[in-house]
């Protein structure tokens, strides 16, 4: 059976259609209106809301920043200490059986920790030289670090290096340091060259302990992380005052539109 449809029908559906969309256009334009009321209040909202994260996120950064600044004194007050940095008999121990990059990096730290300069050749242990340290009086010395293993690699030529090495980087001298002690004919033949000799006793003697150095990573390791803290908060201070520009310009143009004015 089919519809039959007359054109009253098609007048009724007609106006039913006409009714439903002039009404839908003033519910539209009543919600546009009401939202375009409500934009300003709710840019305030959000400026408000960013202001008092702004100060949240401020106080946390300085909280960070004193513990810096607190971090940073507890630095100094380890360098004044260095002389009591002794040698324990278990720490001499430690020593003896440093091996390769651990022992030159522990000491390394402690040339740097008692104020001198530190550079690394351009080329990794060019001439046998691990690092040059440079005194307060511009004085450069070759240094070569030889721990208990490596007592084996020590021969005339090993020596002749060094003493290349020491004229290529103009240093004034050069210091070998290893952990244990050498055979007699080894030191004659390293005095003969003019290096100085620094073996297990005199790295107990004329060096703080090697606890100076694991102080010092602790302390640096606390300061690094509460600079990491600072600047992921101090970031987000600075995320809120461009949120905060953003939201008052656009106050302000929407006010421009409007026609009222801005205060």
């Amino acid at each position: 059976m089919g519809i039959d449809l007359h054109f009253m029908d098609f007048v009724i559906l007609g106006i039913i259609l006409g009714i439903v969309s002039i009404y839908a256009y003033f519910r539209y334009r009543e919600e546009k209106h009401k939202e375009e009321k409500m934009l300003i209040p709710n840019l305030l909202s959000y400026r408000d809301k960013y202001i008092r994260e702004r100060e949240m996120y401020t106080k946390r950064a300085e909280k960070f920043k004193e513990k810096m600044i607190e971090v940073e004194k507890e630095f100094e007050k380890i360098k004044e200490r260095i002389p009591d940095y002794r040698w324990t008999e278990e720490e001499k121990e430690v020593l003896r059986n440093l091996k390769g990059t651990e022992f030159e990096r522990t000491f390394t730290v402690i040339f740097q920790l008692l104020g001198f300069k530190v550079y690394e050749p351009p080329v990794y242990k060019d001439h046998n030289i691990d690092i040059i340290i440079e005194l307060a009086d511009n004085k450069r010395i070759c240094v070569d670090f030889l721990d208990y293993t490596q007592r084996k690699r020590i021969n005339e030529r090993y020596i002749r290096e060094l003493i290349k090495g020491k004229e290529k980087y103009k240093c004034d001298s050069v210091w070998l340091l290893t952990n244990r002690f050498l055979d007699d004919d080894l030191e004659e033949m390293i005095f003969r060259y003019d290096i100085n000799l620094f073996e297990f006793n005199q790295l107990v003697r004329f060096f703080p302990s090697y606890r100076l150095v694991d102080d010092y990573d602790e302390n640096r390791t606390r300061f690094h992380n509460y600079e990491l803290l600072y600047k992921e908060t101090h970031d987000e201070v600075l995320r809120r005052d461009l949120w905060i520009k953003e939201v008052e310009e656009k106050i302000k143009e929407i006010k421009k539109k409007r026609g009222e004015d801005e205060d």
